[in-house]
């Protein structure tokens, strides 16, 4: 977990241009980061992602400076999580917000602090149950297997 030295500029314009008004997958807009709890862990057992911080449900740039307090927050969350966040300053005109960058995850299970296993479907953070579970962790697990195959006949042709 650690935040970024280098602090992004854009003008109003630039920044939807960037981010685009409309939640998805791989981003989520905030007000402050006290709720982002479940996004962290639903993200990185997706796509991962970016959480701008500072951005109204309306879509207004209420602003979420990167200070100590942000910083501490973002992190205690990540860290129920056990995810490695990017954490970086982010300047929209005026306007100060932090944007959290989640990596995807995919050599284990990312769970929220109690327990529940999360999945990003659309903007929603969606648990899973029963045999979703099952069929998520069996999937995980053939991924992997499949992976490691490629790579020791890459390593052997080699």
């Amino acid at each position: 977990m650690v935040a970024a030295l280098l602090s992004l500029h854009h003008d109003e314009h630039a920044f939807w241009a960037r981010f685009g008004r409309v939640e998805h997958e791989s981003l989520e807009f905030k007000e402050s980061p006290y709720h982002i709890r479940e996004v962290i862990p639903a993200m990185a057992m997706s796509h991962g992602g970016e959480i701008v911080l500072g951005v109204s449900d309306d879509r207004r740039l209420v602003g979420c400076p990167l200070n100590q307090h942000t910083l501490d927050a973002v992190m205690r969350r990540a860290r129920e999580a056990a995810v490695d966040v990017l954490v970086t300053p982010l300047r929209v005109a005026a306007v100060q917000l932090t944007l959290v960058t989640v990596p995807r995850v995919e050599d284990r299970i990312v769970t929220t602090s109690d327990g529940r296993l999360l999945r990003r479907v659309g903007s929603d953070n969606v648990p899973l149950f029963g045999d979703e579970v099952a069929r998520f962790v069996a999937s995980r697990i053939r991924r992997r297997t499949r992976f490691r195959r490629w790579r020791e006949a890459w390593r052997v042709s080699d």
